[in-house]
C-alpha cells in the first residue's frame, strides 16, 4: 500500500509540474495573432483620403492633373505622372512611388501635395504607404 501511494504521488507530481521549482505550468495561450498582417483597404481607407484631400477643380479626383487621376483604383493604377515619367504607384514599393514622394515635405519634382491645402497627416501617409507596400490591391 505504501509503495502504491508513493507511486501515485510521484505520478501526480510529474503531471502537474513542468519545472523543478514546483510551479504548475501549461501552454501559453496568446489570443493576439501577431502573424496576421492587417491589409489596408483601398475602398474604405485609401480612397476616402484621396476624395477628401486630392479633389477639386483641376486636381486629381474629378480631373487629371499632371497625368495623375486618383478618382478610382483603376485610374490611380493607370496614372503616369508627367513630372516623374512613370507610374504614380509602384505596387509593393511605396518608397519608389511618386505618389508618396509628392506627399512628402520636399518632393523631387514640383510642390508637396495636396497643393494649397494642409499636408496629409503622417497617419494618412502611412495608410497609403502600407496599401502600396501590400501590393496596392483593389480591395
Amino acid at each position: 500500500m505504501r509503495y502504491l501511494s508513493l507511486l501515485l504521488f510521484l505520478t501526480l507530481l510529474g503531471c502537474s509540474s513542468d519545472s523543478d521549482n514546483g510551479v504548475i505550468t501549461g501552454p501559453i495561450i496568446d489570443d493576439a495573432d501577431d502573424t496576421t498582417p492587417t491589409v489596408v483597404s483601398y475602398s474604405t481607407q485609401v480612397q476616402p483620403i484621396f476624395a477628401a484631400s486630392c479633389g477639386g477643380s483641376g486636381c486629381h479626383v474629378g480631373g487629371s492633373a499632371s497625368g495623375v487621376n486618383l478618382a478610382s483604383w483603376s485610374a490611380t493604377m493607370a496614372s503616369n505622372g508627367s513630372q516623374y515619367g512613370g507610374p504614380s504607384v509602384v505596387a509593393g514599393g511605396a518608397a519608389s512611388s511618386p505618389l508618396i514622394d509628392k506627399l512628402g515635405v520636399s518632393p523631387r519634382f514640383g510642390s508637396r501635395m495636396p497643393l494649397g491645402r494642409a499636408a496629409l497627416s503622417s497617419s494618412q501617409v502611412q495608410t497609403i504607404s502600407s496599401w502600396i507596400n501590400d501590393g496596392a490591391p483593389n480591395n
